[in-house]
């Protein structure tokens, strides 16, 4: 099973998910610092930054992909909404 270490400030959330899940689904599940608002790649809130593992992520396709071009995000950016976790990952949440 996959492990998620959310970076948020000054805090380290490690989670052990299962593979496939979706971030909306981790974060209805347990408490996180990750934001969500449209979840549809419409608004950015639940962008992050992926420290480890972005090839264990679904790719970004659709909708996601053509915001993140649009807001000329980083390489290491995606937008939590759209990701479904395929093996270990540590990302970093921006402070609001």
């Amino acid at each position: 099973m996959p492990s998620v270490v959310i970076r948020f400030k000054d805090q380290i959330q490690r989670l052990t998910v299962r593979r496939g899940l979706g971030f909306q689904a981790l974060c209805a599940e347990h408490e996180t610092p990750i934001e969500f608002d449209c979840r549809e790649a419409d608004c950015g809130i639940c962008i992050m930054h992926v420290v480890k593992g972005m090839e264990h992520l679904s790719p970004a396709v659709g909708e996601e992909k053509d915001f993140l071009k649009a807001m000329h995000a980083d390489a290491d950016e995606r937008l939590a909404c759209q990701c479904r976790i395929m093996g270990d990952v540590e990302v970093l949440i921006d402070e609001a």
